[in-house]
């Protein structure tokens, strides 16, 4: 981690064709776009107070111009749990920062909100635009980022041709490829390599990351490492947790964290069976997307915790369909399941969070997101295939005991790399 790297600079890019092509594209598909919000609204993943950031628009002013401002985007949950740390660190090392994060989702967009340093002014959250570059160019306009800190795979041809046209620079953080996405890419590897030409370095995730940026000849590269292993426990709160645990008393608890459709009825199979060995069983069962929470609820006939509804004793479920509680229910569990790990086309969810609560933690067999990660921590992870073996693993009398992960400096060298990189001159 504290190898040292020159940064490469971004060359000016008058004429870019991709570019060109794109904001033609961008400018064509201009009512589709706008359908596409609508329906999105409709099905309730846009807030129509909101819909205007897609296409530019700011929610909130901009601060002085004398104020520095750097822009970091996330794509959902995950990444911005992840990515928010850095934040911090950046704005308690650099007095007159703000930052303006911007996510995909609104979900990703609520995490941002509740984060205590979004209620300072200092750290602003947007909705990012459609990737149409003249919807971004009006975007960085208006906000005038002195750089773009990407997380992951958030790589789209509007904002990298805008950001290398504007001599923008851009740091990607835990840059990763799934094995479906570098299949994909290596039909256009030249595309790819061009695309990613505004990077000034790239943070790979894991050594399967980086080797797969090395085989497409994308660089310059740190050592790898995963900011996710150095985010510190999902928050929760103390009062909370022993209220709860009061209501439901010695009762065993499993949570089923971050379940995607299809998951739900095997788990639910599962748990009706370990019931029959273990008849006082809790599943609380913590949907990917809160929204989803109503049908659950409705279909199984569970409590709601949106609701503020409580579990009674003969309730085997109890669905929680809030945002920011993950930690919570951590605190409260005896076991916990990670979703989107049991159905295709599955990929997994960050399992830390729950061995930072050393909790028993069962993963499914799709975890090919996390298969560098899954591999470190083999030991503190039980795979289940399905409803039989995961009701077995629910009854199994005494389960170890998981070491919590080992923090990494993930988030101190690429504060250091960001401050290295667009505040060269600021004695920070």
């Amino acid at each position: 981690m504290g190898r040292s790297m020159r940064c490469c600079p971004i060359s000016a890019s008058p004429s870019d064709p991709l570019l060109q092509l794109w904001s033609l594209i961008g400018h064509i598909a201009m009512p589709w776009l706008r359908r596409h919000a609508r329906k999105r609204l409709r099905q309730g993943k846009e807030d129509g107070t909101r819909l205007p950031e897609r296409f530019a628009k700011p929610g909130v002013a901009r601060p002085p111009h004398t104020q520095t401002l750097l822009w970091i985007h996330a794509a959902s949950v995950g990444e911005s749990r992840c990515i928010l740390p850095v934040a911090d660190q950046l704005l308690m090392d650099c007095p007159d920062l703000t930052i303006l994060m911007t996510t995909t989702t609104l979900t990703g967009g609520e995490t941002v909100a509740a984060h205590t340093a979004s209620h300072t002014g200092r750290l602003i959250h947007q909705l990012i635009p459609y990737d149409a570059p003249h919807l971004l160019e009006r975007f960085i306009k208006y906000w005038r980022p002195i750089g773009l800190v990407l997380t992951e795979s958030e790589l789209w041809p509007g904002l990298l041709g805008l950001c290398r046209k504007k001599q923008l620079p851009v740091m990607l953080l835990n840059g990763r490829f799934s094995p479906q996405s570098a299949a994909r890419w290596r039909r256009a590897t030249p595309l790819l390599r061009h695309l990613m030409k505004p990077c000034s370095w790239i943070m790979p995730r894991s050594l399967a990351d980086e080797r797969a940026f090395t085989r497409f000849g994308i660089g310059p590269l740190l050592p790898p490492a995963d900011l996710k292993e150095d985010t510190p426990p999902l928050p929760f709160d103390k009062d909370e947790a022993a209220a709860l645990r009061r209501q439901i008393g010695q009762r065993p608890v499993f949570v089923a964290a971050s379940t995607h459709p299809g998951e739900e009825d095997i788990i639910i199979e599962a748990v009706r069976k370990a019931r029959e060995k273990q008849s006082d069983l809790l599943a609380i069962i913590i949907p990917r997307h809160p929204e989803r929470g109503r049908e659950l609820a409705r279909y199984h006939q569970a409590p709601q915790r949106s609701k503020q509804q409580i579990p009674h004793p003969q309730d085997d479920l109890w669905i929680i369909d809030t945002l920011g509680e993950v930690g919570l229910f951590f605190q409260l569990a005896d076991r916990v399941f990670i979703g989107n790990s049991l159905t295709l086309p599955g990929g997994g969810h960050n399992p830390l969070e729950s061995l930072h609560f050393q909790c028993p933690t069962a993963i499914g067999p799709h975890m090919q997101n996390w298969a560098d990660l899954c591999s470190r921590y083999a030991a503190s992870l039980h795979r289940i295939n399905d409803a039989t073996t995961l009701a077995h693993w629910l009854t199994i009398p005494h389960l170890p005991i998981p070491h919590p992960p080992k923090r990494n400096q993930a988030r101190a060298c690429a504060v250091r790399l960001i401050k290295d990189t667009v505040l060269p001159n600021k004695a920070y």
